[in-house]
Parts: structure tokens; sequence; C-alpha cells
């Protein structure tokens, strides 16, 4: 197993496919009496839900990201996407992605290590990654490296997200 650190120019807008199965949720529970509070509830949807969408590595609007793959002989079991943000210095997890065949078997963990080393490396004082309250099995796993919710944003996809039961959650830890 190898970790690659990819060439900009050539995986410059190179897409990454997501696809990930959820059945449960967490859903948003404001309290109007409070200028904002809110918890989230784990609630089933009742059914299993199919997720997928396309992201593209190295996208413009990123100053500086650098991206990597997870190899196992000519087989490529995950990527690594990162953005510093350096004016407030944190490190962006802007793209997480452990091929299907290869998830639960520890290889995100690997990949997660890395973000981590590399923060440290730099100086930086905070890990953080967007992720949707529907994407369950992604919060485990965060939540397990020690990832919690520092922000939520309830129209960030549509203006019904809080409805469609995808809002989106940014999710940082501490280097």
């Amino acid at each position: 197993m190898e970790i690659i650190e990819l060439e900009k120019t050539e995986y410059k807008h190179y897409p990454l496919h997501f696809q990930y199965q959820t059945n449960a949720y967490y859903d948003i529970d404001q309290d109007s009496n409070y200028l904002f509070s809110v918890k989230l509830i784990r609630k089933p949807f009742g059914k299993i839900i199919n997720k997928q969408f396309t992201d593209l590595l190295f996208q413009d609007y990123l100053e500086n990201p650098s991206a990597f793959i997870l190899k196992d002989g000519d087989q490529v079991i995950g990527y690594l996407e990162i953005e510093r943000e350096s004016w407030h210095k944190r490190l962006r997890i802007t793209n997480l992605l452990i091929m299907p065949d290869y998830r639960c078997q520890g290889f995100g963990s690997v990949l997660m290590q890395l973000a981590k080393k590399i923060g440290l490396e730099e100086g930086l004082r905070e890990l953080i990654l967007e992720t949707q309250s529907c994407n369950i099995k992604a919060i485990d796993f965060y939540l397990k490296h020690g990832f919690t919710v520092v922000g939520i944003d309830l129209s960030a996809y549509t203006n019904q997200d809080v409805e469609s039961k995808e809002v989106r959650l940014e999710m940082g830890c501490a280097l």
C-alpha cells in the first residue's frame, strides 16, 4: 500500500464519484425561544436511501490544495484532497473518498491520519470538513476520529435542506 501525492496540472478537475447508502439522518430541532438553538437528533428514514454526487479535484476556487491517492499495486483504494485555510490556520478536507469495496477496512483512517499529520507539520490548529446530516456512516467515522459539529448551514444546498433531511454540517477537530 502506498500514498502518492497527485500533480495538480495532471489531476485538475479530475472527477470523484461519491455514493453511499443511509437509513437515518440527523434531524434539526430548532428552539424558537432563543436567538439560535439547535439539537441534532438521529432519526430513521424507515428505508434505505441511496445518495450520489460528483466532485472535482483541484477546483479553481481552492487557493492551496493538495491531493493524494491511496493505492495497493494498481488498485485505487481512495483519495484525499486538502485545502489550507491559512488566514485562520485550518486544514480543510475537501474530499475524502474510499472506493466502495474498501470501506470499513481502515483505509479511511490511513488518509485521515495523513491529513492530521500534514496539519500538525504545517502548524495549523484545526482540521475541518463538510458533510451532510444524512451521511450517517461518514458522521460516525468523523466522530471516531475526534471531530465534533462546529457549524450548521440550514440552506447550503437548497432552500429546503431541513425538510429534505440533508443539512450541511461543518465538523472539526483540534490538531
